[in-house]
């Protein structure tokens, strides 16, 4: 049987119809409310997607209402806008220090570099390039600079995976302590940035063995302590990465930036509280919760 069969477009009535067999009531949010929220709002593949953090007994969930996925919706959204205003901080702050690492470096001149990851490199330099030449507010850029760019044009528009493909390639030309620490905790710093730029689902499988990370990088364990966060939450990927993030934000971002990152997290966490009634059965809920406290309150420790 193929997934078009198994699974067939339903209409909102329908899907309506198909959460109340799984005991998702609509109490609190009407029928007609849900249905309207789904036309407006929010689509049921996302929504449903937050079912999973509630327990169920013999095929049917307990004590779980629409209004509690629409909750958890709302919340997560708050979370990646927050997310992804770190994630823009922490691009802009490995561009501005590998940058100042080539200024200094006698042995660059800021145009050969570049060349040497074109070869290295080919399909990364490739997308930089023709990101640039798409871009339209980037077109004088393309135009003087495309046969041979130098750094600091190359990485104006590198987005954050071609960047850190480059940072990794100066690192392996020269090594650091401070390029050890960025390289070390990059790749999964992105793996958050693209949840949060994608509109990914970031509040869906915590802490279960579909999010197991059986080897949690050394980087990430010693900084983690830093944070008051148990090693052993660091086995949960979301755990693991976020650490990796708000890292690299607090040794890369001004103190007033991560001053502001603060201000904005505690709202993300008065948000998580606003209907703490809704999540008494859901422990993840809670302890990702005071996991995120933790970490954004690191933001402005010594």
């Amino acid at each position: 049987m193929s997934k078009r069969d198994e699974k067939p477009k339903e209409s909102y009535l329908e899907l309506i119809a198909s959460m109340k067999e799984r005991g998702i009531t609509f109490d609190i949010t009407s029928e007609e409310a849900a249905e309207s929220f789904m036309e407006s709002n929010n689509y049921y593949f996302k929504l449903a997607s937050y079912r999973k953090n509630f327990p169920k007994t013999n095929g049917k969930y307990i004590n779980l209402d629409f209004a509690y996925l629409q909750d958890m919706a709302a919340i997560d959204a708050s979370l990646r806008r927050f997310l992804s205003d770190i994630t823009l901080a922490v691009e802009h702050g490995l561009k501005v220090k590998i940058l100042d690492l080539l200024t200094k470096n006698d042995d660059e001149d800021g145009y050969s570099i570049v060349q040497e990851f074109r070869d290295s490199k080919p399909k990364s330099y490739g997308r930089v390039l023709s990101y640039l030449q798409a871009n339209r507010y980037s077109h004088d850029l393309y135009s003087k600079h495309h046969n041979e760019p130098a750094v600091w044009v190359f990485l104006e528009v590198a987005p954050f995976g071609d960047l850190s493909q480059f940072i990794e390639f100066y690192f392996s030309k020269y090594p650091s302590r401070t390029l050890a620490t960025i390289v070390a905790n990059m790749k999964f710093a992105k793996n958050i940035r693209n949840a949060a730029a994608h509109s990914n689902p970031i509040l869906v499988n915590l802490f279960t063995p579909l999010e197991f990370l059986p080897h949690p990088t050394q980087a990430v364990v010693s900084e983690a302590s830093l944070m008051n966060v148990d090693n052993l939450l660091l086995t949960d990927m979301k755990i693991h990465d976020l650490v990796a993030l708000f890292y690299l934000n607090k040794i890369l971002t001004s103190k007033a930036a991560r001053v502001h990152f603060h201000e904005h997290g505690i709202r993300v966490i008065e948000r998580f509280n606003r209907h703490s009634d809704y999540y008494q059965t859901v422990a993840s809920i809670k302890q990702f919760t005071e996991i995120l406290s933790n970490i954004i309150d690191y933001q402005v420790r010594n």
